[in-house]
């Protein structure tokens, strides 16, 4: 392309500067002071002016080169034109502005914190500023101060999509996204092309407004079917949704036009993974491997996959295959232990755990991930209910560079919980909560759930009001709330928990099923089915809702084909729970399939094995097939894991008539 005539832009910048000095008469003309005192008024606007031209020309020279992508002479001219006129905030915004989008951030910061100290009520320089800090933030003290600045630039120009979008984004880095989303609610109207709605629809999504997202990326793909961001933003929508029978074919979709794409594939493998779809995920993950097989992610979830589906051995060669191929990677031989941990198969994720610790220490003794191990081998101690080998790993780590450690701490109270040691779970409680920079809602509710158990009356009192103010405050507060009084025992105050939240969050599915669980232990069956059956109209795929109600009905000898049905869903999204499993074989057993309940209740014991519902089931079971010893065992060894009250009297009762029998 042919440069611009250089000579016409200069006389351009002359004529500008001209008239930039016809509206300047010299005060002294008007007031006759003395002639020597004009001259020198006169000489010393002369040469403000002269100056003020020249600073117009370079600056004018500089937005040339800029055009002809000639940075390196556009930096030189606009730095002298600043030089030359270092006062005029516009000069330095627009220098500011190069600076950062070269990027020279450094001293595009030094212009625009200028721009803003010289032009305090533009708009472009705090939104200049403010878009330089965000940029190069690392922390969050950096990116509060974009806020700020971007804050003061919208609310300076509160129709400017472009300031708009960059307040929107520092929001979204602190985590803000209702805020950010309510910004640019204000200039959709005004918004050219897809970029402002694409961030909408991702602040809607990322605030959980998934619906309103939902709408935002559908919208957008009316316009533009092929807008892949779109795209990539409903399937985003559909999976954190849990609707992955509405991501499968968008993903589907890309198959079919990239076929031979494994990543793709694995990609889809990994959904179906996520949508409980084990039997197709499988299929995908195999013909994966088969074309590759080093292919690491598809390993990484073919394990996963294997693991969730009771297979702990197959899952364990997949990652030893994988540990394999990439030998330094850490998080393996930890994914290994824990495979070994859901199969409750403890002593071997204690050694896999015991020989990843040791490698740790020769390498980093220091790290995080030594806190980590502990946890786990902690947990570990905890499932063979050695709390004294459990508390020795967790109390060096319960406090790090970064404050609480939330799985030392939780597993702590836990302790105290199983050992009731109320007072020890009060001290642990209280420390956590009084040095807490931020009062969270689990410190909160923790905090409360001791004070009430205490023996002071002050205390419960005190614990109760946390509680109740902790519920008032939003869906997290009140599903916190509600757990520490199902803890309590306090099933009336936990239904009443929840039934308050679902008026603030009508239908949402955590607040149905902690409602009709409370029912159900406060013996209202009837109100609890109503409300476990509005949660599945709301959420057909709720593990927990399909297996609490199907035993409600296969313990009282009700509904059973249907309580089988739901049991049997319940355990097809969750193959690896001990519970669900339990209750699979007890609805078997109410179906006099004996087989089958066995198969399955011992399977629950594995998983399990510290139950004492499990156990009462073993020993109904064995009595039924007429093994009356084998049954008293099983009686016996539940009535020392600490069963409620009724299902205590249950066993007592059994183990004296079949006392009787003998």
């Amino acid at each position: 392309m042919p440069m611009p005539d250089r000579r016409v832009v200069l006389v351009f910048a002359l004529a500008l500067s001209a008239s930039l000095t016809l509206s300047v008469t010299p005060l002294s003309a008007q007031t006759g002071v003395a002639e020597a005192g004009k001259v020198s008024a006169k000489d010393a606007l002369g040469q403000k002016e002269s100056r003020r031209r020249e600073a117009v020309e370079h600056y004018l020279r500089a937005k040339l080169y800029a055009q002809e992508s000639e940075f390196e002479a556009a930096v030189r001219e606009f730095k002298k034109a600043v030089e030359l006129d270092p006062t005029d905030g516009a000069l330095r915004r627009e220098y500011g502005e190069l600076l950062r989008d070269l990027p020279v951030y450094p001293e595009a910061e030094k212009e625009a914190r200028k721009a803003v100290e010289l032009s305090p009520s533009s708009a472009g320089a705090h939104r200049l500023l403010g878009q330089v800090l965000l940029a190069t933030a690392k922390d969050n003290a950096r990116l509060e101060e974009a806020a700020t600045e971007l804050k003061a630039a919208n609310e300076l120009a509160p129709s400017d999509p472009q300031g708009a979008i960059a307040y929107a984004q520092v929001l979204l880095r602190l985590e803000k996204p209702k805020e950010a989303s309510a910004v640019l609610e204000g200039v959709l109207d005004r918004a050219n092309g897809p970029a402002v709605l694409l961030l909408y629809g991702e602040t809607l999504e990322r605030s959980n407004q998934l619906p309103q997202a939902e709408e935002v990326y559908k919208g957008l793909l009316k316009l533009d079917p092929e807008n892949r961001a779109a795209t990539l933003g409903l399937l985003r929508v559909y999976d954190r949704g849990r609707q992955f029978d509405k991501a499968a074919p968008i993903l589907q979709s890309f198959l079919k036009q990239q076929p031979g794409n494994l990543g793709l594939k694995t990609q889809y493998g990994g959904l179906l993974l996520r949508g409980r779809r084990f039997a197709e995920a499988r299929k995908i993950f195999e013909e994966v491997l088969a074309g590759d097989p080093g292919n690491r992610e598809a390993l990484r979830l073919y394990a996963a996959l294997l693991s969730e589906t009771r297979e702990p051995d197959k899952a364990d060669e997949a990652l030893r295959k994988l540990q394999g191929l990439e030998p330094d990677d850490l998080e393996i031989p930890y994914r290994r232990a824990m495979n070994f941990l859901e199969a409750r198969r403890v002593p071997e994720a204690e050694a896999v755990l015991q020989e990843l610790r040791a490698s740790l220490l020769a390498k980093k003794p220091n790290g995080p991930e030594i806190a980590q191990i502990d946890g786990q081998l902690a947990y570990a101690a905890y499932l063979r209910k050695d709390y004294t080998a459990a508390t020795a790993r967790l109390e060096p780590h319960l406090r790090g560079e970064e404050g609480l450690n939330l799985q030392a701490y939780s597993l702590l109270l836990q302790i105290d919980r199983d050992r009731e040691d109320w007072s020890d779970g009060l001290r642990l409680a209280k420390d956590a909560y009084d040095k807490a920079p931020k009062k969270t809602p689990v410190l909160r509710a923790n905090y409360a759930e001791f004070r009430i158990r205490s023996s002071s009356a002050e205390e419960q009192a005190e614990g109760a009001k946390m509680l109740d103010a902790l519920a008032a405050e939003d869906k997290a507060g009140t599903l916190m709330a509600a757990d520490a009084w199902q803890r309590l025992d306090k099933f009336g105050r936990a239904a009443a928990t929840a039934r308050a939240g679902l008026v603030r969050d009508k239908e949402d599915p955590d607040l149905l099923f902690r409602l009709a669980a409370s029912l159900e232990r406060e013996k209202k069956v009837a109100e609890s089915v109503d409300a476990f059956e509005q949660l599945l109209k709301v959420r057909s795929d709720h593990a927990a809702g399909l297996n609490y109600l199907g035993y409600m009905w296969a313990d009282r000898g009700e509904n059973l084909p249907r309580a089988l049905e739901l049991i049997r869903k319940a355990v097809e999204l969750e193959p690896g729970n001990g519970a669900y499993l339990d209750s699979l074989g007890w609805v078997y057993f109410q179906l006099n399939k004996l087989d089958k309940a066995e198969e399955n209740l011992r399977a629950a014991a594995i998983l399990n094995p510290d139950d004492a519902t499990v156990e009462e089931h073993l020993g109904d079971l064995f009595e039924k097939k007429g093994d009356r010893s084998g049954a008293r065992v099983s009686w016996k060894r539940a009535l020392t894991l600490k069963p409620d009250e009724d299902v205590k009297r249950r066993l007592d009762d059994k183990l004296q008539k079949t006392d009787a029998k003998k």
